[in-house]
């Protein structure tokens, strides 16, 4: 394999339903539709999904059942407010001693990226999807791996130390709503340091959001952002009824124009990662 692809979900919950390969059904229809367009260069790509929402949706659904009886209306908001709000409160650093939950969906992201790395070598190029706050969960979970890898030199196992993070893809995402509360804004550092100097100079974080969508943002903007983030790109996606609508922002994984953008990344990828391929 000349490249690995991981996928991450955001918020909302996500039924912990899987393939014969292992992949979690949030990301069947993306996978499908980028192998599709690779073609025979889909047998170079190894995907992984990473799923966290068994953490908070259990704890989510048990509170809304326990409302069965209470005088609450606009039930339906509530589950939405609680399964979508839920998870960006129930995932925060608080202090060392109460992040449980926190170093729980972490752990369900090493999980994922070791059975990622069971298909490919050390030293393979990384790419991320991020949806939601699946991209901010990424941030967080890259910044306090850079904060271990403090030396230059490659890590034993560059893969799993995310040096080998040669593309990001965040799509509906809300990483600037989780900026407010620091001064200095400081991103992560992209890409990681134990690439070829082809790939590195093709890496990108590539940032996406629907016009329509209200949890989806440009990061570019955010101070000292622009330094790490090539991309901020507006674009519509999902079916015409919901494409210029706030349901836009679950309207990414099915949409044929965004997966033929990631393809088309995916593909400059795969040629430096050829011609850099050691004798």
């Amino acid at each position: 394999m000349k490249l690995a692809v991981a996928i991450i979900h955001g918020i909302g919950t996500q039924p912990d339903l899987r393939d014969d390969e292992g992949q979690h059904a949030f990301a069947h229809s993306l996978i499908a539709g980028l192998r599709q367009r690779l073609g025979a260069e889909a047998n170079q790509v190894a995907f992984q999904t990473l799923y966290w929402a068994s953490v908070l949706d259990k704890r989510q659904l048990a509170f809304l059942d326990k409302l069965r009886d209470q005088p609450v209306r606009w039930r339906w908001l509530r589950r939405i407010v609680t399964l979508f709000l839920g998870d960006a409160s129930g995932y925060r650093k608080v202090s060392q001693a109460y992040d449980t939950t926190y170093e729980e969906v972490h752990q369900c992201l090493r999980s994922g990226l070791n059975a990622l790395r069971a298909k490919v070598d050390a030293d393979t190029p990384l790419v991320v999807l991020a949806h939601s706050l699946g991209g901010h969960i990424f941030s967080n979970f890259v910044w306090d791996q850079q904060r271990i890898n403090t030396a230059e030199e490659c890590p034993l196992d560059p893969f799993l130390a995310l040096e080998t993070l040669s593309g990001l893809i965040t799509f509906g995402c809300n990483i600037p709503l989780f900026t407010f509360a620091y001064d200095p804004v400081v991103p992560i550092r992209f890409p990681g340091h134990c690439l070829t100097d082809a790939v590195t100079k093709q890496a990108r974080w590539l940032n996406l959001y629907a016009p329509a969508d209200p949890l989806g943002y440009p990061l570019r903007p955010l101070p000292n952002y622009a330094a790490v983030v090539a991309e901020d790109r507006a674009m519509p996606v999902g079916p015409w009824y919901k494409r210029h609508t706030p349901l836009s922002h679950v309207g990414y994984w099915d949409d044929r124009g965004f997966q033929r953008y990631i393809a088309h990344y995916l593909q400059q990828l795969l040629a430096v990662c050829k011609g850099s391929e050691k004798p």
